[in-house]
């Protein structure tokens, strides 16, 4: 699933609730319009349009694997580290440092401007870019390295892709290793 167009969020939106209503998924409560401008402004971001949109009409988080109850998509409200929200991202291709695990130092790049969605284990996360020229789009974040999911999507594209495809979803089926 693509990076969609804002013309095309409310048909994508209502398969996202649909989706969710089918498969009886437990969501959060939809976030008010305040609770939202409100972590914008403290933050000095506008978040993503499809994810802002997400959080307004369908939900604020929920669980997404069904074999790992801890695997959430965290709520806006997640006690997280918000020093670099409003940093730039900076990369806009695939990045990996090597065999070993990031230096602090490129640890510290690949968060800027990011905003966690879950954490998967194992030093690996998705992170919805927030600023830069990939702003919209998911990437995943690993002790090795950063990375769109591919294809290229944007919020809604990978939570429809997960509602899909579940638990077996390959974010990275098409990715060009």
């Amino acid at each position: 699933m693509p990076i969609y167009k804002p013309e095309e969020y409310d048909a994508v939106l209502a398969r996202i609730k649909q989706g969710v209503r089918e498969q009886d998924i437990p969501m959060n409560p939809v976030l008010s319009e305040e609770q939202v401008r409100s972590f914008e402004q403290k933050h000095q971001i506008t978040l993503p349009e499809g994810y802002r949109r997400f959080l307004l009409e369908v939900g604020g988080g929920c669980y997404m694997f069904d074999d790992y109850p801890s695997y959430q998509l965290l709520p806006l409200e997640a006690d997280r580290p918000a020093e670099n929200y409003a940093a730039p991202f900076p990369f806009t291709e695939y990045v990996i440092e090597g065999d070993e695990p990031l230096s602090d130092e490129f640890w510290e790049q690949v968060q800027r401007g990011t905003l966690e969605l879950i954490d998967i284990g194992c030093g690996q996360t998705f992170q919805l870019i927030i600023t830069g020229p990939c702003r919209g789009e998911v990437w995943s974040l690993c002790e090795m390295g950063t990375q769109p999911c591919c294809q290229r999507q944007d919020f809604l594209g990978w939570f429809e892709r997960w509602l899909t495809d579940g638990d077996n979803v390959d974010y990275y089926a098409e990715f060009p290793y």
